[in-house]
């Protein structure tokens, strides 16, 4: 009889057998539907469910191959610890990075075990802007903290904004409006202040924000490029974010669409 480590380094050592015990978890399957799965040839799977079987995690109902309660077991666990450890993986490039002074938390990673990671690769090192932009975009209600906005944000923002389909509240710098003033967007920059709520704080703020009950971090490497961008709709982060958000839009200025159209006039109003 195999010993649980031999049972784990069974599963661990072959991506065709976590696939097909993968497949197998989402509902019955014929043979035919475990090489569509795998990718596998027609020997290798009747190795697999030969090996399966003995093990007692599958049974055979006709053509296809179910789990049994105890391939159920093992199915949900070896599963489940795939995505701690694939979470792990994701993280390992951006944790040295990740804002936990400006959060004022002790992190527990427990919080990021069901989080949607996005992070820059050789062959996608834009995936994280990518990302930001369809936040920007999509999103219904957003609360966020910008320390830049580059042109396709405030493009895809302003879309949203003008669109009425996105409520929006912005605390961003002083240095970022004025690059943004500068740009061929200024006029799109200002329509977005005259339908949103843009505020303007005295200190940088750390990137990130609410979007649709779900919170998001940007996290920028030491040469302040963006590598990755985590969201998470744990409600430790989620809160621990809208407190941050509160407490740096307490402390900021708001922006009027008036301010921007008359540069004479004061750079803000008090919230």
């Amino acid at each position: 009889m195999p010993t649980p480590l031999e049972d784990i380094r069974f599963l661990a050592d072959s991506e065709n057998r976590f696939t097909a015990l993968e497949a197998l978890a989402a509902r019955p399957r014929t043979r035919s539907e475990l090489r569509s799965a795998t990718e596998a040839s027609k020997a290798t799977i009747s190795r697999l469910l030969g090996d399966f079987e003995r093990r007692g995690w599958v049974g055979r109902d006709g053509k296809r191959y179910a789990l049994t309660p105890l391939g159920e077991h093992v199915a949900n666990t070896f599963i489940e610890l795939y995505g701690h450890m694939k979470t792990a993986s994701d993280l390992r490039e951006l944790l040295p990075w990740f804002p936990l002074g400006e959060l004022d938390v002790e992190f527990d990673l427990e919080v990021l075990t069901s989080a949607r990671i996005t992070a820059a690769t050789p062959d996608n090192p834009l995936a994280p802007v990518a990302r930001v932009l369809e936040i920007e975009r999509e999103s219904t209600r957003t609360q966020t903290l910008a320390d830049r906005l580059p042109e396709p944000c405030i493009k895809a923002r302003h879309e949203a904004v003008v669109a009425g389909t996105q409520t929006s509240e912005l605390v961003t710098t002083p240095a970022v409006i004025e690059s943004v003033r500068a740009s061929p967007y200024a006029d799109k920059f200002e329509d977005i202040v005259a339908g949103s709520t843009v505020y303007i704080a005295d200190s940088d703020v750390p990137p990130g924000g609410i979007h649709d009950g779900t919170a998001y971090l940007i996290v920028a490497d030491d040469r302040d490029v963006n590598v990755g961008v985590i969201e998470s709709d744990d409600p430790a982060l989620v809160d621990r974010l809208a407190e941050t958000f509160d407490r740096y839009r307490e402390a900021s200025i708001r922006l009027t669409a008036s301010a921007l159209e008359n540069e004479r006039e004061p750079a803000g109003s008090e919230t």
